[in-house]
């Protein structure tokens, strides 16, 4: 009994090792097979990303805080306060955290004038060239900005540029934060005065 267990796996063995070499040669005829019939096929792909739009708005929103470090004043109005009459000429300035935000998803150049009307009231009238800004630098993203003043000493004789970008195949997303400035000339008459600043773009 012995005997014939040893045989058969001596047998064994052999048909193993027989259906192992069977199988390595098939093997590396598959892949010579492979190698030679190689081929190549390719496949067309698309992308589009669609042109979207440009908007230019008094930013309430919280999308810039990041780059300010705090949140936009939430009036839909610019408050440049309330002042005592006098005698002498008086320098007005709202708060400065009126922010102005410019976004191109249109990818195209732009140009955003501002101009200021006079501030009227029944009892008087301060004129336009009264009126003025100061600002931060523009901050965000996207396509570098080529006019971005500061500042403008008078925004009512002409519209001035608050903001411009000439070179267009790119999209950006930029805002500043003014403080509007007015001169309050000597002996101008009590009274509650409004104005209107026009964007033009």
């Amino acid at each position: 009994m012995i005997f014939i267990l040893y045989i058969y796996t001596k047998m064994r063995t052999k048909h193993l090792l027989v259906g192992l070499a069977s199988i390595l040669t098939v093997a590396a005829v598959a892949l010579l097979s492979n190698e030679s019939m190689a081929a190549t096929t390719n496949t067309n792909t698309t992308l589009k990303i669609k042109t979207w739009v440009l908007m230019f708005y008094k930013d309430t929103w919280a999308s810039m805080d990041s780059h300010f470090s705090h949140a936009a004043n939430q009036a839909e109005a610019i408050d440049i306060g309330s002042y005592d009459a006098s005698l002498s000429t008086i320098d007005a300035a709202s708060s400065g955290d009126h922010r102005f935000t410019i976004s191109d998803m249109a990818g195209k150049s732009f140009t955003v004038s501002v101009q200021s009307s006079s501030l009227t009231a029944p009892d008087g009238t301060i004129p336009a060239t009264a009126v003025g800004y100061t600002g931060t630098t523009w901050l965000g993203t996207g396509k570098t900005l080529t006019a971005s003043p500061t500042s403008a000493a008078d925004i009512g004789t002409a519209p001035v540029t608050f903001v411009a970008r000439t070179n267009n195949s790119g999209i950006s997303k930029f805002s500043q934060e003014i403080t509007l400035k007015v001169t309050i000339p000597a002996a101008q008459a009590p009274d509650a005065y409004t104005g209107l600043l026009t964007f033009t773009y």
